[in-house]
């Protein structure tokens, strides 16, 4: 009886944490745009959820736009309809959030912005952040495209950017590995000890 306690244990954690983390759905619909400086680009982003929720939106600060998130917080209700999706089968209603960015100068960016709610159990708060990347390409005037070294500075920027992405996808991914792993070890300690 007391080995049946520590599965049943063991299985209502991974649902609470399963819940706790993949509570609502998210899906980009485009993460490329090209534009000018000082011209305002649009992104959506589509939210759905079976409950509830309140996700609050920042974008990782840059000399180079501006960016506005609206709304800012969502307050994701599943009654609310400004579209559908169908997952697995079905159907949910879909909340819009625009995401406005506002370059400042010519060249490749990404625009970083994270989607985040917070999870009070009991014990335990459990943050759930989606990360969204968008890539926008941003074009001057001629006579700018033609001087030598802003081209120069412009290779150097793309060049340095493409390194700093894949510097930051390689740590997401270390976080989420480390995150997976803690997640299996403190199982096994309620487990063993349970």
């Amino acid at each position: 009886m007391a080995h049946l306690h520590k599965i049943f244990s063991l299985v209502v954690f991974f649902i609470l944490v399963f819940h706790a983390a993949f509570a609502y759905g998210s899906l980009p619909i485009s993460s490329y745009a090209k534009t000018k400086v000082g011209e305002t680009v649009t992104f959506e982003i589509l939210f759905w959820s079976d409950v509830s929720e309140k996700i609050n939106f920042y974008a990782d600060s840059n000399e180079n736009f501006l960016v506005n998130i609206l709304p800012n917080p969502l307050y994701l209700n599943p009654f609310k309809r400004e579209g559908e999706i169908l997952v697995g089968g079905k159907p949910y209603n879909v909340t819009k959030v625009r995401v406005f960015v506002t370059p400042k100068s010519v060249g490749n960016f990404s625009v970083i912005l994270h989607a985040r709610k917070d999870v009070p159990t009991k014990d335990i708060t459990f943050v759930d952040e989606r990360v969204f990347k968008f890539s926008i390409e941003v074009l001057g005037n001629q006579e700018k495209e033609t001087n030598l070294q802003e081209s120069q500075h412009a290779i150097i920027t793309k060049e340095s950017q493409s390194e700093t992405n894949k510097q930051q996808d390689n740590t997401q991914m270390l976080i989420f590995i480390f995150l997976i792993v803690l997640i299996i070890f403190i199982s096994i300690l309620i487990f063993k000890y349970s």
